[in-house]
């Protein structure tokens, strides 16, 4: 393994700090170069990153700047490339910063080098495996689109970490600075969760108000809705809003029963008699009530009268009883 490293170029071993013939071992306070200014800029880009995709993902979610512009899915597709390719500069501002601070002579053991190289390898697992798990939406902020998640991610590394990105771009800050030896990498890895932790206690309750908010918005169903207003609406009192054929067959009843009182036969009185006479056929609904119709009665069709003809009747009968 060693005769392999060796025979990479000179740049290689370099930047993959394989080569530690020119470090500068210090101790104490002289472990930090305050002069450097990629110190300074390594410490912007680390402030920076979070600060922006909230900022810009509470706009989108507020005013739908990306989405005027490039639509839904490819403002999406936009912020990820933003935060992305801020990553990789990132990264590189970190890794040239660290190359410029001296070095402590503890972390050049062998164990610390394969420390290292454990921390990166599994920072980059939890790292790779929830972009998997998301999607590129479920990753970069999609939610603040109003593209949601059908329902929360389970698998791993979710199942491991309440929050395997950040605790694996952490991981493998810190495998990087333990590499290069450096410690006030190790400080800078400390700044990155603290500043994640940070921007988690905006972006938990955000995300979670915007799932709830989708959840409280959602329509019910039209059948459940039918079967809410037939438990609300009484249905012994009538209403305004009767249909035709209901009001058919209100008439109708009333015509039924005026000729029902015509049909009975008059006593000696003129008043009409309680004797039971030949049932008189009721008319459906929809079937409009003729003014007078025939009854048959014992063999004598007795005429059914209107209102006003019952009433003219019972007077001649008083009147004939009278003479």
């Amino acid at each position: 393994m060693s005769k392999l490293l060796d025979a990479l170029p000179a740049p290689v071993r370099a930047h993959l700090a394989l080569d530690n013939a020119g470090y500068t071992y210090e101790t104490g306070a002289g472990v930090v170069d305050w002069a450097q200014p990629s110190l300074y800029a390594a410490v912007a880009m680390v402030f920076f990153n979070p600060i922006y995709w909230n900022i810009v993902a509470r706009n989108e979610y507020r005013n739908k700047t990306l989405t005027r512009i490039f639509g839904r899915q490819k403002g999406v597709y936009a912020l990820a490339l933003s935060i992305f390719s801020l990553g990789i500069f990132r990264d590189a501002v970190y890794q040239h910063a660290l190359q410029r601070q001296p070095h402590h002579a503890l972390l050049s053991s062998p164990g610390c080098k394969a420390l290292a190289a454990g921390l990166f390898l599994l920072g980059q697992l939890f790292v790779v495996t929830s972009i998997y798990a998301l999607g590129i939406t479920g990753t970069y902020l999609g939610d603040y689109f109003g593209i949601l998640m059908p329902a929360r991610v389970t698998g791993f590394p979710f199942n491991v970490l309440e929050d395997p990105m950040y605790v694996g771009s952490t991981l493998a800050f810190l495998g990087t600075a333990i590499w290069y030896e450096s410690p006030v990498g190790i400080a800078l890895s400390a700044l990155v969760w603290a500043v994640y932790y940070v921007a988690l206690q905006f972006e938990g309750p955000f995300t979670a108000k915007i799932y709830s908010s989708a959840s409280s918005a959602a329509p019910s169903t039209p059948r459940r809705s039918a079967r809410k207003a037939e438990q609300t609406t009484p249905s012994s009192k009538p209403t305004a809003s009767s249909t035709p054929s209901e009001s058919s067959a209100s008439a109708t009843a009333s015509s039924t029963s005026y000729a029902a009182a015509a049909a009975q036969p008059t006593g000696a009185d003129g008043l009409p008699s309680t004797a039971p006479s030949q049932p008189i056929g009721v008319q459906t609904p929809r079937r409009r009530a003729p003014r007078a119709s025939h009854v048959a009665g014992e063999g004598v069709g007795v005429e059914v009268a209107s209102p006003m003809r019952v009433t003219r009747s019972r007077s001649k009968a008083r009147m004939s009883e009278s003479e």
